[in-house]
């Protein structure tokens, strides 16, 4: 087992998305989690990223704090809020979007983790 306590887990900016994008690592291969990646994910206002998809990876965003646009192919296909779920099927394109005013913070979980396979 593996306890990642309050503030211990490695800060980064995923690839791909705005420098005001911030995500802590909980865990994933480099701490004994080989088969599953845990972050947690936060948009400032007015931040993005571009649209990916992950090939072979499922996604499942869980809102902590305030509210995203999730899209795909550029147009809205949801708006998910504290307390909403969404899964992101492998293979789909996606992109996230903090239209404002408050920062986004969600959960994510990608299974098997990317580059895995």
């Amino acid at each position: 087992m593996n306890v990642i306590r309050k503030g211990q887990g490695e800060r980064y900016v995923p690839p791909g998305h705005d420098n005001t994008v911030s995500a802590v690592k909980l865990f994933n291969a480099g701490n004994g989690c080989p088969k599953v990646d845990a972050h947690i994910t936060t948009f400032a206002a007015g931040a993005g990223m571009d649209e990916e998809t992950h090939e072979d990876s499922d996604h499942i965003l869980y809102m902590m704090k305030g509210r995203l646009e999730v899209r795909r192919a550029g147009a809205v296909f949801a708006t998910v809020r504290e307390g909403d779920a969404i899964h992101i099927p492998a293979g789909e394109p996606h992109q996230v979007v903090n239209p404002g005013p408050g920062e986004g913070v969600f959960y994510v979980v990608t299974v098997p983790p990317a580059g895995s396979n």
